[in-house]
Order: structure tokens, then C-alpha cells, then sequence
């Protein structure tokens, strides 16, 4: 082992000590949940929280939420101390990510801890399936860091979707509990007014249909645009592109009659609302999108070197070969023939089978049931 990781392995050996007297702590009647995904709870963090609070006041509940990118090294050694102190006096944590904390320490019997992925689906390979592959981490990192461990449960809304799960996590299937996550409630929702809103903000009537394209950010890679403007036609469409937030890709549309909006305001689920037709190539979007049956293609005009670099757990040229194409052209043309609903409606019950009604009060009164069971 590189004198690097053997540095690391000392500093999580100081933390194991420093965990050993947090745990002298009373344990709680407590659940914290913490994420890196993002500066500020995502829209399940704070359902959740908000569903505990209101139906059993009796559960303290912590959101801990704080990327690790953006901060010093000494900050967020000083945030990760509070993480494990509050680890140590909850009887649950609940995870929406890797969690150095959660993963590298050894817990309390009575402490458990919920996966809950930040994803409703795993289109593309992480975690342990893309072990030494150019978007993965190296096996040595991985061992040293404890990759995936600790985890009691995993929450997937579908056997296919648990099984993947269960590989990029390196765990057993009986971990597997079958829930959706609390956003599908906002997906599934009408929401008229936030539709009224965006269309009015930017003009949308009805004379044409609106296209939203939502693309993976690719860390190395240009996202292709230019293709699939040149291709939809102007007199039938309005062409929505909205970037993951961290790419900085210049959406190019000299040269084309089409109307192109280069959204930076509203999140893909917001434009869900306002659709029409939605477009993405690797992204969990459309297993969500799929749900609210709106016409859903796949532009992978990659794929082969995406495969190659990443890895794919659902393949759209396989599993939806009629709305899906490498060629912008060939997709154009896909988008007009009368869609098959039924396609698409097998597709989103292979990926998400279980009820997606009050997908928030399930998941909530699975996590208050063990909170419950624990002494």
C-alpha cells in the first residue's frame, strides 16, 4: 500500500479511537439524516424530516447536509466530528450517499442505518461496479475508505433496481427494502400553477410542443447539443436543454430556426411539469419521467464510449429500442410516429414496481417502525 493510504488509514484509526467515548452517549430516540449531495436538503430529506415531525413528535430528527467539495479540509474534518457525534446518540441514520463517517466507523449494535440513493433508478454503473474503471474510484481506495459498509438497509423501488443496488453496494440481497423515494409525491402531483408559471415566464403557448432535454453531465466530455437542434423541427417544437448544473457547456444555435431555451432556473423536475416530450440519454429523469407517462426518447449518441468508460445497468437502445437512437436525425424521425405508451408503461413498472401513492408516509413509517423496535 502507498505511503498516502497508509497516512489515511492512520487518520481512520485516530477517528475510531475519537468515535470509541462519543459512543458512551445515551442512545436517542433520534434519526439523522445526512447528505454530501448538495449545500442545502434535497426534496426527500425535508419530506421526510417534515412527515416525522408532524405524525410523531416524538422522534428527534437532524438534517445534516454539507458537500464535500468547496470546503477545507480542516472544516469539514470539524463537520464529520458533529456527524459522528450524532451518529453515536441516534438509533438510526439515514444516508442518501457514501458517508465517510457512516461507513468507516464501528457503530453501536443498536444504531442502524437506511441507504436511501439519492437516484430512483441506477441507469449507469457506480459505486463497486465501476471499481478501477476512469469514473470509479481504485480497489485501494475503496478498501481503505470502507466503500458502502454498515449498511443495514437499502431502499429500492423495484427487484431489477435492488439488484443493481446491491451491486454497486456490495451487499446482500436481504438488506433490500421496497419503497420509492419522497419525491416521486412531487412528481406524481398536478402542479398547474408551476406550469402556468414557467410557460408564461417564457412564453410557451400551444402551438407548439416543448422539449425538454436533459443530459448527464459528463466530467470530460462536451455535451452534444448542436445535433439534436439542427434535427427537431422548428414549426412543431420548442427545444428546453437543461444542463446538469455543473457543466458549462455552450449551448451553440446559430444556424437554426429552432427556438432553444438554455435553462439555468428551474430544476429538470420543475420542467417534468411544463413538458411536452422529454429527452435524456443516462440519467434516473427518465425512469421518473417515465412515471408521469409523458412521451420519454433516449439521445446516447455515445453510448459505445460511455459503456466502455462507465457502464450501463439499463441500456435504452435494449430496453426502449423505438424511442432510442445514437443519430439526432433517426430520433426526429421516432418523435413523429403515434408513441407506444404500452412500452413505455412496461419500462417504468420493470424499474419502479411498488405503489407510488404516498411514497413519502411509507418510507416515513418504515424508518419510524425501526426507530421503534429499537430499545
Amino acid at each position: 500500500m502507498s505511503i498516502k493510504y497508509s497516512i489515511v488509514k492512520i487518520g481512520i484509526g485516530a477517528l475510531r479511537a475519537l468515535y470509541a467515548p462519543m459512543k458512551l452517549q445515551k442512545t436517542r430516540n433520534k434519526v439523522v439524516f445526512i447528505s454530501r449531495q448538495s449545500e442545502k436538503p434535497s426534496v426527500d430529506l425535508l419530506k421526510l424530516r417534515d412527515y416525522l415531525e408532524k405524525n410523531h413528535p416524538e422522534v428527534e430528527v437532524k438534517l445534516m447536509v454539507r458537500m464535500l467539495e468547496g470546503h477545507s479540509k480542516v472544516g469539514y474534518a470539524f463537520h464529520m466530528i458533529s456527524q459522528m457525534m450524532n451518529i453515536a446518540s441516534s438509533k438510526l441514520v439515514v444516508l442518501d450517499g457514501y458517508c465517510i463517517a457512516a461507513c468507516i466507523l464501528n457503530h453501536k449494535p443498536e444504531t442502524k442505518i437506511i441507504q436511501m440513493w439519492h437516484a430512483t433508478a441506477a441507469i449507469k454503473n457506480f459505486g463497486y461496479q465501476v471499481i478501477n474503471k476512469p469514473s470509479g474510484r481504485s480497489a485501494e481506495v475503496a478498501e481503505t475508505m470502507c466503500m458502502h459498509r454498515n449498511y443495514d438497509y437499502i431502499i429500492a423501488p423495484s427487484e431489477v433496481t435492488g439488484e443493481h443496488f446491491c451491486q454497486a453496494f456490495r451487499a446482500d440481497r436481504d438488506k433490500l427494502r421496497f419503497y420509492c423515494l419522497p419525491r416521486i409525491d412531487d412528481i406524481m402531483a398536478e402542479d398547474s400553477q408551476l406550469n402556468e408559471k414557467i410557460r408564461k415566464e417564457y412564453g410557451l403557448g400551444d402551438d407548439k410542443e416543448v422539449v425538454v432535454y436533459v443530459p448527464t453531465f459528463r466530467r470530460n466530455a462536451v455535451v452534444e447539443t448542436k445535433p439534436l437542434i439542427e434535427s427537431l423541427d422548428p414549426e412543431k417544437y420548442v427545444l428546453v436543454i437543461k444542463l446538469h448544473p455543473l457543466d458549462e457547456t455552450e449551448v451553440d444555435t446559430e444556424g437554426t430556426d429552432l427556438r432553444v431555451i438554455a435553462d439555468r432556473k428551474y430544476s429538470s423536475y420543475e420542467w417534468l411539469k411544463a413538458a411536452d416530450r422529454i429527452i435524456t440519454d443516462y440519467s434516473a429523469l427518465g425512469v421518473e419521467a417515465a412515471l408521469v407517462m409523458k412521451p420519454l426518447y433516449y439521445y446516447v449518441y455515445d453510448i459505445d464510449e460511455y459503456k466502455e468508460d462507465v457502464g450501463l445497468n439499463v441500456d435504452p437502445l435494449v430496453e426502449l429500442p423505438q424511442m432510442s437512437s445514437k443519430d439526432a436525425g433517426e430520433l426526429a424521425k421516432m418523435m413523429e410516429r403515434p408513441y407506444d405508451f404500452d412500452a413505455l408503461r412496461a419500462f417504468r413498472n420493470r424499474f419502479v414496481s411498488v405503489d407510488t401513492d404516498n411514497s413519502t408516509g411509507k418510507l416515513g413509517e418504515f424508518i419510524h417502525g425501526i426507530i421503534k423496535e429499537i430499545s
